[in-house]
């Protein structure tokens, strides 16, 4: 069942790059996310967009603006209400051990609450040159303070990366990018994105292949260890 709730925040952070805050008190984990629509509007399904933060206030959402669906988020306004239901998915798994976090583009965005949780970890954030100016690199940049955060702007974030020194690797970015640190590190947790329409399992929308069967993405997932994953 959805709920409608209060935008207090949703704001351009830099081209196509928004923060939504949005009011309330919820129970979550790093790696779920939450089903998102704005009612009488051209939006027919909700979108999944992943949790970026969580506060006494609220819960935040970093989203990057890629088609109608959240272009209309993206044109929403403070003390609007917004159609949400969730959280969903398993979420990133709780560590006490030493966690390497690495993030491509808007796959960095549900990586920023685990590093929080962790202060063991350490956040590894590549992004591409040509898409961004300096002056709007530092401000993703400054999103992520409080973090132990690292930053690659061109090139391939995983050269960055000392594997040895971590005892498991959790990832969230393009696929070809998770299938290579997979490649990398034998405990590598995975976030795979894929097409929703319900958040539930209901649609099958979201199935993918894995060495166990198929699985559903939003139900079963979004998090999966390497060793179950089918690259495709």
């Amino acid at each position: 069942m959805y709920q409608q709730v209060e935008i207090l925040e949703n704001k351009e952070v830099t081209r196509d790059l928004y923060h939504l805050k949005l009011k309330g008190c919820y129970d979550i984990k790093a790696g779920q996310f939450f089903m998102l629509k704005k009612e009488q509007s051209n939006m027919t399904l909700f979108r999944p967009i992943s949790i970026f933060d969580v506060d006494e206030e609220g819960i935040h959402f970093l989203y990057l603006v890629k088609g109608s669906g959240t272009k209309v988020l993206s044109q929403t306004k403070v003390g609007e209400t917004l159609s949400i239901h969730g959280p969903y998915g398993n979420g990133f798994p709780i560590l006490d051990t030493k966690a390497c976090l690495i993030g491509g583009g808007i796959g960095m965005a549900p990586l920023y609450l685990c590093a929080k949780h962790n202060p063991d970890a350490k956040l590894y954030i590549g992004l591409r040159e040509a898409l961004y100016t300096e002056k709007e690199i530092q401000t993703i940049q400054s999103l992520f303070e409080g973090v132990n955060v690292h930053f690659k702007i061109g090139g391939t974030i995983l050269d960055d990366v000392l594997w040895e020194e971590w005892e498991t690797v959790l990832t969230c970015g393009p696929s070809k990018m998770m299938e290579a640190v997979s490649k990398q590190h034998d405990n590598t947790y995975v976030s795979l994105e894929r097409h929703m329409g319900c958040g539930i399992g209901a649609c099958l929308s979201c199935s993918c292949k894995t060495m166990l069967g198929m699985k559903k993405v939003c139900k079963d997932g979004p998090v999966f260890h390497q060793k179950e994953v089918v690259w495709e």
